[in-house]
């Protein structure tokens, strides 16, 4: 190109430029509007692409374009110019087309706003709402997700997502990453120890209260609560725990029977008649049973128990004339208190002279042989009426006073050997007086279920 048209171009291309008709614009048509690329292909709108490519039409036959190769931009702007100028073959006329592209690859700023802090160690325990906020230093923001509410459910990880957009399509993600628990946590009121019977304490127990949370956890619970009173048919202690986001439990109760005073034993009587020694007692209302003890025992023992149950009375058959009983009667309460009292009793001779006292006056005597006072030089046969329904029979054998001998047969009699092994010690039938018993047992011998005494004799033994 000459010098000459150079200035020529020059002017005319400035004059294209501030949008001045060539010299000779009927001549020429002016280029269209480039396509740029990637989308949008209009070049007026704004583009988000890393680089942005403007590309021109190709002039018609005989028009000579003049800068318009592809362009590339490459970095944000709010507007740069890009144009393009078509010149008559003989460069006597020129149209210049020129637009200014935008770009803006960078999304907008975001702002996640919670409504409130959190209400405990980091946890939120109720609803919070979220707002978001952005900002945009080229195409402008367009807008940001409206507020968004949280109303659950509980998570150690819980969120809430929104978004910002700018003008020129950009959007960023913000999102609101928190603990959330609005559960208060399940408690269980424990005692220390079960109660000591049928349900009721009769000394004082410590509960306590324990938690449990699946989300945030236990934080506390109620400190232990030691029940030492009042006595109440139904009362109850209680605790809650809070979990760590400061949810409380609703209050849990340990129902409890608490009585701590014995029931009034008021008085023992015993009294010594042809059927035994009869005890009789009196007590207080809430006494629910009893016990007879008896020392000495039964079959050489220490110490029986001859009876438990709710009856206020009780006759002993199984004693021996002239042995002096103690008797202990327990009464307790359905909470296990009791109250104790203690009688001394001295078994009287069941035998008159050589007839035999019975329950109904005048009946036959229950022992058959041998005779009262009978005096012996052979080990007798120890005979007496049956008993309905008996199953076996108690017989008992003193001698000065002192056991010798228990049997149980299950027939009406019993032959007495002239020697035998009574609680480990061998024991012979040699000369002397001596006292028998018979009782009668009903079931099983292991129950110990006997009937009254039937009756008690003494007999001589002449020689060894």
């Amino acid at each position: 190109m000459s010098g000459r048209r150079l200035t020529v171009v020059a002017a005319l291309a400035v004059a294209g430029a501030l949008g001045l008709p060539g010299s000779a614009a009927a001549q020429v048509p002016a280029p269209p509007d480039p396509t740029c690329s990637p989308a949008p292909a209009d070049c007026h709108a704004w583009h988000t692409a890393a680089v942005v490519t403007v590309t021109w039409a190709s002039p018609p036959p005989g028009v000579i374009a003049e800068g318009c190769d592809p362009k590339t931009i490459t970095v944000d702007t709010a507007g740069t110019v890009v144009s393009c100028t078509w010149w008559s073959s003989d460069f006597s006329a020129f149209k210049t087309t020129g637009v200014s592209v935008r770009r803006d690859a960078t999304p907008p700023s975001i702002d996640v706003r919670p409504s409130r802090g959190p209400d405990s160690n980091g946890w939120y325990n109720r609803p919070l709402a979220v707002d978001f906020a952005g900002a945009d230093a080229m195409s402008g923001l367009a807008g940001c997700s409206p507020t968004k509410a949280y109303p659950g459910p509980d998570s150690g990880v819980a969120s809430v997502t929104g978004t910002c957009a700018d003008q020129a399509g950009n959007a960023r993600t913000g999102t609101f990453t928190f603990q959330y628990d609005a559960t208060p946590p399940a408690v269980t009121a424990r005692p220390a120890r079960d109660p000591d019977r049928k349900g009721w304490y009769n000394r004082k127990v410590t509960v306590d209260f324990v938690g449990s949370d699946a989300t945030s956890g236990v934080g506390s619970c109620a400190p232990s609560v030691t029940y030492a009173g009042p006595d109440a048919s139904k009362t109850s202690v209680a605790g809650t725990c809070t979990d760590r986001a400061a949810n409380t439990s609703a209050a849990a109760a340990y129902e409890l029977r608490f009585d701590t005073r014995p029931p009034v034993l008021a008085w023992l009587k015993a009294a010594a008649g042809r059927d035994g020694i009869a005890l009789r007692w009196r007590a207080s209302a809430d006494a629910s049973s009893f016990a007879v003890v008896r020392r000495p025992g039964l079959d050489g023992r220490g110490l029986s128990t001859l009876y438990t149950g709710p009856k206020a009375s009780f006759v002993d058959g199984r004693v021996a004339e002239g042995t002096r009983y103690r008797y202990t009667v327990t009464a307790s309460d359905d909470a296990g208190n009791t109250a104790v009292k203690g009688q001394r009793m001295r078994a009287v001779e069941v035998a008159a002279g050589s007839g035999e006292r019975t329950a109904r006056t005048g009946a036959r005597p229950a022992l058959l042989r041998p005779a009262a006072g009978a005096r012996l030089g052979v080990p007798p046969v120890l005979a007496w009426d049956p008993v309905a329904k008996a199953t076996y029979y108690n017989v008992q054998l003193f001698r000065n006073g002192k056991k010798i001998l228990t049997a149980w047969p299950a027939g009406e009699s019993f032959r007495l050997q002239r020697s035998w092994t009574y609680d480990g010690r061998a024991q012979r039938l040699t000369p002397g007086t001596y006292r028998w018993y018979v009782w009668p047992g009903f079931g099983k011998r292991s129950a110990s279920t006997y009937g009254k005494l039937l009756g008690t004799r003494t007999f001589v033994v002449t020689r060894g």
